[in-house]
């Protein structure tokens, strides 16, 4: 498939990766940088899912008496 226009062409807006942001292209399309707050939020539901499943282990083996 061939783009509508060639980067070769005059009329092709270029511009030096030094005045780009990747982070400012992301935020065009809608994407948000995480706060401290929602990495907080992430960090404490992951430690209370992995406590949840060790609690639920069961031994494979007899312990010795």
């Amino acid at each position: 498939m061939k783009p509508i226009r060639s980067i070769l062409d005059e009329s092709f807006p270029y511009v030096p990766s030094a005045a780009t942001s990747v982070a400012e292209t992301w935020r065009r399309y809608g994407w948000r940088p995480v706060t401290d707050e929602d990495r907080r939020k992430r960090r404490r539901r992951a430690v209370g899912t992995a406590v949840a499943e060790v609690t639920e282990l069961k031994p494979i083996r007899r312990l010795a008496q």
